[in-house]
């Protein structure tokens, strides 16, 4: 576990393009609330850069750039016209504000977040129940990887559990202590198999964190036993 930023070999990736899209926005958020983070994506992209320009040119196939423009529009699509134009002006402020109320929590809270995941979560605009105190947001999946937010009342958490997977969860309002270690915004708590942990808000201020997994949770104690038996009849 690590409250530190992401290694290089996940700089160099999303350089080359080659992260899942939950990823991508894991780095990106990142990097807007943390200087060395951009920093490190800055030099990766540069690296690449430079490795592409060394790399002799070859010609296009017939018709490539119809492709091009037609995954962008496909991609435009995907997103939606309100997380496509949300900056030209305020008639789509006043869509936000109005998703974000329809969710029942303040329009404030999700403002307040950095602007990828605060786009994605004004599209998304409804918190799910997960436990008391906790709520959940999903805001994409992308194979096994998802991208969600967790939002943890003070002195509340989520149940004990281990990883199938690789979970990173960067904390962006708050702050919350698994027993191990304290997060504050801005840092990263790492998680693989060799961990178990029960992340708990501090008290005084409610704690939003961008969770990331490459697959998904292993729930211990009477958690555990009710979701082996949901997978035993699914």
């Amino acid at each position: 576990m690590t409250n530190h930023p992401l290694g290089d070999e996940i700089y160099i990736a999303y350089a080359a393009g080659a992260l899942s899209a939950p990823m991508r926005l894991l780095v990106e958020t990142q990097a807007a609330v943390r200087n060395e983070v951009r920093e490190e994506c800055e030099l990766a992209e540069a690296a690449a850069g430079a490795l592409l320009e060394q790399i002799p040119p070859v010609g296009l196939e017939p018709g490539a750039l119809d492709q091009v423009f037609a995954a962008i529009d496909a991609e435009r699509a995907s997103l939606g016209e309100a997380g496509a134009m949300r900056a030209v002006g305020s008639s789509d402020e006043r869509r936000d504000v109005s998703a974000a109320s329809a969710a029942g929590r303040a329009i404030e809270e999700l403002l307040s977040l950095p602007g990828s995941v605060r786009d994605h979560a004004l599209e998304v605009g409804q918190w799910n129940f997960a436990g008391p105190g906790v709520r959940r947001m999903e805001l994409m999946r992308d194979g096994s990887a998802k991208a969600e937010l967790i939002r943890l009342e003070p002195g509340r958490g989520v149940p004990r559990h281990g990883h199938d997977c690789r979970e990173f969860t960067l904390v962006l309002t708050g702050a919350f202590h698994d027993g191990l270690n304290r997060y504050g915004a801005g840092e990263l708590c790492t998680a693989d198999p060799s961990l178990e942990h029960k992340p708990v808000a501090e008290e005084g201020e409610v704690c939003i964190a961008l969770a990331v997994t490459d697959g998904p949770l292993a729930f211990t104690g009477p958690l555990g036993w009710v979701q082996r038996a949901i997978g035993a009849l699914s």
